[in-house]
């Protein structure tokens, strides 16, 4: 596991107090607890006309990543936590999709279609370094990097349902890590680097999974709920909570869960309000899930997501979790 800064560990303890009590008594398949909403506070980092999406926090807490049509086109753009104008990363006619910064925050991988279908590439942070990391005539999308740096998970078509991948973080070495799953994808590393968690579709309908790396199984069902949808998990720094988005209880929202799957509770309230409208997921997977990425932040006491207004547009949102 990577070292987190002293500053990071207490915050961190303070939102795991939180959300632990908040938990109690909750398990895989009983009934949600109820959050303490009261103690949310979102604040938005983007205040404008044009659609944001998919954000990705930076390792030292000072940036977010994400993707906006502000120029005509689908790229990457950057924002401070502490204000000032967004800075393009990216620039083109291609689609950009998918930012995940390296643990080191030098670099952010992504997903594009500017060699003509869905690739996965990978800029430095200040838009210099544009490199191409897979070139198959299927597509390939939504890297993950892991926690040390040397690996990129990713979702490809190769064999025509989307299976986890994973490759050295220059390109080399890619392999198939997931089979018969009728689709699997969003993957995201264990901090310990020794576990991906991902989405499956091998029930039928939509559940979380979780494999060693060596892809050896067996495969390990974290959510059991029939019927229903999770997806787009995200490990936070210290590899105690994992966040996702689920359609549960009537309405589609961000929950968080132990990296066993215990004690799952959700943490928004009825965000699918804006969302439900927007894309159907089983007609638009990659189109869809865009919108509903989340990104924790370096101490686990905020995650980014993706809020969508009533006209329309995604603007980037830090929802916070800790008191």
């Amino acid at each position: 596991m990577r070292n987190v800064p002293p500053r990071v560990l207490i915050k961190g303890v303070v939102w795991a107090a939180v959300l632990g009590t908040a938990l109690v008594g909750c398990t895989k398949t009983g009934l949600s607890p109820q959050f303490d909403f009261s103690a949310q506070h979102t604040t938005f980092l983007t205040h404008d006309s044009f659609d944001n999406l998919n954000p990705t926090w930076s390792p030292d807490g000072n940036t977010v990543v994400y993707v906006s049509n502000r120029d005509g086109g689908w790229t990457l753009w950057a924002v401070a936590l502490d204000g000032g104008a967004p800075r393009a990363i990216t620039t083109g006619a291609g689609e950009d999709r998918f930012p995940a910064f390296s643990p080191d925050g030098k670099r952010v991988a992504f997903a594009s279609r500017r060699s003509g279908n869905w690739d996965v590439w990978v800029v430095n942070r200040d838009g210099t370094g544009l490199a191409q990391l897979t070139s198959h005539r299927m597509d390939d999308l939504a890297p993950a990097w892991s926690w040390d740096g040397t690996q990129i998970a990713f979702d490809s078509y190769r064999d025509f349902e989307y299976s986890i991948y994973v490759m050295d973080a220059d390109g080399a070495n890619q392999r198939k890590l997931t089979t018969g799953g009728n689709g699997d994808w969003g993957a995201t590393f264990a901090p310990s680097g020794d576990t991906i968690v991902f989405a499956s579709t091998r029930t039928g309908h939509g559940d979380l999974y979780a494999i060693d790396l060596a892809g050896k199984g067996p495969y390990r069902r974290l959510t059991e709920t029939e019927g229903e949808r999770e997806m787009i998990p995200a490990f936070n720094a210290d590899g105690t909570k994992i966040a996702f988005v689920a359609e549960r209880e009537g309405g589609r929202d961000i929950w968080v869960m132990d990296p066993d799957g215990g004690r799952q509770t959700r943490v928004t309230r009825n965000l699918s309000g804006a969302w439900q409208p927007r894309f159907n997921v089983d007609r638009e997977l990659y189109a869809a899930i865009g919108y509903f990425t989340v990104a924790w932040s370096p101490d686990g006491g905020s995650l980014a997501y993706t809020h969508v207004g009533r006209g329309g547009m995604g603007q980037i949102a830090i929802l916070s979790l800790a008191r």
